[in-house]
């Protein structure tokens, strides 16, 4: 048990029944999740709060001083929409759980977080970032240098946000009326790079920077599929029905990979807990994205990994909230 008073700020609850990718805030937990998250918290900790609005929070913001947070927010696809109450925190010199907001600014920016990674010898697909259509022909030049079939999504956010299960394309003239739709629907960077079929793994880690104190690797299954190749993870199967979706543990990952990700965690100020996303391509792992802002749910693969190892999802929290306790001790 945990003697403290427990602060989530997380979304609103609303059902997502349809989508497209027009939509720009498909992220956040349901109602069915935010209960078990809630009340898995509740089960852990001396006393619990939640807020569903940040401005609600920050106006209660004083009597939650010498109380701990976590931050759950993920709002609309956004450059900043996963800092913002990381940034409160550090601005009101209040503890908190998870990354700070450095380090979500630089995961979120799925562009910038394979450069960053590219630092520590971590591979990812060959990509091109379209920042506007001012010169249509250089983007339609730069496109069409990558090798079919590409993937086509906006640069911020997740949730599959802006992804659909159709947003793999097999010729350049539909990646690009892709780019130019999507670039449109939300006003930001559009992300173009090259498929890569394989195994689709995730890297769960927990720690901080001085050391890994959970790192397990569980492997994405769809329909009962392992080998994924044209296959992506949109929001008809992220988001709307994810029947189909299974995990098992896996272990593609070589050990200098895993030690190379291990340092990738350990070299941000504040982190606790981080889901690395990859396909195993041709015998190798090649980075999609960089989490410290996962789902939490009981139905995820970050849960499995804890489930796995004979965790409740209550104890799962516990873990996670007296691990984030030891960075203010450090």
């Amino acid at each position: 048990m945990i003697n403290e008073k427990i602060v989530l700020v997380t979304d609103s609850n609303t059902k997502i029944s349809k989508a497209s990718i027009s939509d720009r805030n498909l992220e956040g937990n349901s109602c069915i999740s935010t209960q078990k998250i809630s009340d898995a918290i509740k089960n852990c900790c001396k006393e619990f709060e939640m807020y569903t609005e940040i401005e609600d929070f920050v106006d209660n913001i004083k009597q939650h001083k010498s109380n701990l947070i976590f931050p759950m927010k993920y709002g609309k696809n956004t450059p900043d929409s996963k800092s913002i109450v990381p940034g409160i925190c550090e601005g009101m010199n209040m503890r908190y759980i998870g990354a700070d907001d450095y380090t979500h600014m630089i995961c979120n920016d799925k562009y910038t977080s394979k450069l960053f990674a590219k630092q520590f010898g971590i591979k990812s697909a060959p990509c091109f970032l379209v920042r506007n259509l001012d010169n249509k022909d250089y983007v339609i030049k730069s496109i069409r240098s990558l090798k079919l079939p590409l993937v086509i999504k906006p640069n911020f956010g997740g949730g599959s946000t802006g992804i659909s299960n159709n947003n793999v394309c097999v010729d350049y003239d539909k990646a690009i009326t892709l780019c130019e739709e999507l670039f449109y629907y939300h006003k930001m960077p559009i992300l173009v790079e090259e498929y890569l079929d394989g195994q689709e793994v995730e890297l769960i880690i927990v720690g901080n920077k001085n050391q890994v104190v959970f790192s397990q690797e569980v492997q994405l299954t769809m329909a009962n599929k392992e080998l994924f190749d044209k296959e992506i993870w949109g929001f008809e199967t992220k988001k709307i029905d994810d029947s189909s979706i299974g995990f098992k543990l896996s272990s593609y990952i070589d050990e200098n990979t895993k030690e190379k990700l291990h340092c990738l965690f350990k070299s941000f100020h504040k982190i606790e807990f981080m889901r690395v996303d990859g396909r195993f391509h041709k015998g190798e792992f090649h980075l999609i994205e960089l989490s410290p802002d996962c789902y939490l749910g009981d139905d995820c693969a970050f849960y499995y990994a804890f489930q796995k190892q004979g965790y409740s999802l209550s104890e799962m929290f516990e873990f996670l909230i007296n691990n984030g306790l030891t960075h203010y001790q450090l």
